[in-house]
């Protein structure tokens, strides 16, 4: 037994599954197994101590076990994680009903030691025999129903799909070709150009990252950028994009361009990096660029303002000349009162919002007001997503400074890209 909650641990929880697999075969019955996360329950102990976390865990026990709604098993399976079993008498509503009573047993307001806390849990369940004919099948699809659910932000309750095995079949196959990626040389970088929407001249590059797996193919940056970030791959994959982006970019100011800018896109998580500002530097110093030719984008998140070293490498970088640009800008953590903390000179417009202002919306007042607003503040414009003819002309009445989209140009690879480009005066919007 556990010795903290007095419920069966984690081995006998096991054993105990397997028998109600068992029993419910033989009656013809269904059974829901449902894994009990509790929501960030480190916080407790690091607040509380591990004393009033193991009151906490055992008064958490004592509810799920009187939650049940037909003789069951209830157990501790980890630190702060609960399995329950629960028999259904009738269909598979009952086993909503169920998982719901388990959800509301958890979050009930709880009193210990004259304290009241809230908790939130993350539950994962499945159903037997539709997902499972075995103790092992239901626990392991309950763990990824489980994972779905955190994945989503936590304190929710979510039932197995076969697609959640799919999505974390892909996952489990991207974290692992993340790691030999690099020395692999399977990541390359392609290059969209980037116009002044006064007159149409080319005013640099943004650079995109774009990755082939040898057996899943081609893998949008969406979807492996978070996964590189949560494992910690982002750094040394943001350092060889910053390295190429650069070497590139002294390339083609070499052969004649007329000061082209580039952009690459940075985590918030490489800016916590103690070494990230020296990196950026001794990539400028290594290639020999301007300072001011290079534009780290960055998207508004709580990692940059909730840590002091991302804002001062941020502020260090812009004072060595470098551009800083809020990229999607007006989705996500974007506000007005934010750009006073970021030491930001551009902003970019998500494309969300371009792709509207060229019928009468929402997004075209709000288009025409960030843009009227941010010059107010000294700050350049740029708008990502620019399809159409009248979207880009309508940006350019309204004073926009810099436009980008398919209308001027896919992202390219760099031996693909048109060197007539590069020299100043000979490329506008439309002339192709």
């Amino acid at each position: 037994m556990d010795a903290v909650t007095g419920l069966p641990c984690r081995k006998e929880a096991f054993a105990q599954l397997e028998v109600a697999v068992n029993v419910v075969r033989a009656a013809g019955k269904r059974m829901v197994v449902a894994l009990v996360d509790l929501d960030r329950f480190y916080r407790v102990n690091e607040t509380k101590g591990t004393e009033f976390g193991n009151q906490l865990l055992y008064m958490i026990g004592q509810r799920l076990a009187e939650a049940r709604m037909v003789a069951t098993s209830v157990s501790r399976v980890g630190g702060n994680r609960f399995m329950v079993a629960i028999p259904l008498e009738h269909d598979e509503s009952q086993g909503i009903q169920a998982v719901e009573a388990i959800k509301n047993a958890v979050e009930r307001p709880i009193e210990v030691d004259g304290t009241e806390l809230y908790l939130t849990s993350s539950i994962g369940a499945t159903l037997f025999p539709q997902d499972g004919r075995t103790s092992e099948q239901l626990i392991c699809r309950a763990e990824s129903a489980l994972y779905q659910s955190k994945e989503l932000g936590g304190n929710r309750a979510r039932f197995y799909n076969t697609e959640d095995t799919v999505q974390l079949n892909r996952r489990i196959g991207i974290e692992a070709g993340l790691r030999p990626a690099l020395y692999l040389r399977q990541f390359r970088l392609c290059y969209q150009p980037v116009f002044q929407a006064a007159d149409g001249r080319l005013r640099g590059f943004e650079a995109l990252i774009r990755w082939e797996h040898p057996e899943l193919g081609e893998i949008a940056p969406l979807e492996f950028i978070p996964i590189a970030e949560h494992n910690g791959l982002i750094v040394p994959i943001g350092e060889w994009v910053l390295r190429e982006a650069c070497k590139k970019l002294a390339s083609i100011n070499k052969n004649g361009a007329n000061r082209l800018t580039m952009s690459i896109n940075v985590s918030a998580l490489q800016l916590q990096d103690s070494s990230f500002s020296q990196t950026v530097l001794n990539a400028i110093k290594d290639f020999e660029l301007d300072a001011s030719l290079l534009e780290l984008e960055i998207t508004e998140s709580r990692g940059i303002y909730d840590s002091t070293s991302a804002l001062t490498a941020l502020s260090w970088l812009r004072a060595t000349g470098v551009r800083i640009v809020l990229d999607d800008f007006g989705t996500g953590f974007s506000s007005l009162i934010n750009l006073k903390q970021l030491p930001i000179q551009c902003l970019k417009i998500d494309r969300s919002f371009i792709k509207k202002i060229d019928i009468q919306s929402a997004e075209r007042i709000i288009v025409e007001g960030i843009i009227k607003l941010a010059h107010k503040l000294g700050l350049e414009i740029i708008a990502e997503g620019v399809e159409f003819g009248e979207q880009y002309e309508l940006l350019r009445e309204w004073g926009c400074d810099c436009v980008q989209g398919f209308l001027f140009g896919k992202p390219t690879e760099h031996d693909k890209l048109d060197p007539s480009m590069f020299h100043h005066g000979e490329f506008a919007v439309f002339q192709r």
